[in-house]
């Protein structure tokens, strides 16, 4: 059970005093610059990969809807035609990511090739 003290700071209950001597011992004058061993930053290609595989399971999710408009009578034509908009929007949305993360990708690896034929 987490107590109301004013003397405790952060989520984590830590009193004040011991917070505010950990910060002097700190030694910021001794820090050394560290060279990344990556030639590029990372991009979220994996969150977009996650993104374009979401989009693809929704467009599915679209064509279930769109048989069960159609296994009805009458059929809701205005509802249909709403999924089909919606389904090619998903559609070329799914196109133009699939090929810009296949460009990146691509474009890395021929980077890489080309710097290791210079060594």
């Amino acid at each position: 059970m987490l107590r109301s003290d004013s003397a405790n700071v952060r989520q984590t209950p830590i009193p004040k005093s011991e917070f505010v001597w950990m910060a002097p011992v700190m030694p910021f004058g001794n820090v050394k610059k560290v060279k990344s061993s990556k030639g590029h930053t990372t991009l979220p290609i994996g969150s977009t990969s996650r993104i374009a595989f979401e989009i693809d399971a929704t467009r599915a999710g679209c064509c279930r809807v769109a048989q069960s408009l159609l296994s009805r009578e009458p059929v809701n034509h205005a509802e249909l035609e709403d999924c089909a908009r919606l389904d090619e929007a998903l559609a070329r949305a799914h196109r133009l990511l699939k090929a810009t993360v296949r460009g990146i990708m691509l474009s890395r690896l021929k980077r890489t090739n080309r710097a290791r034929g210079r060594r």
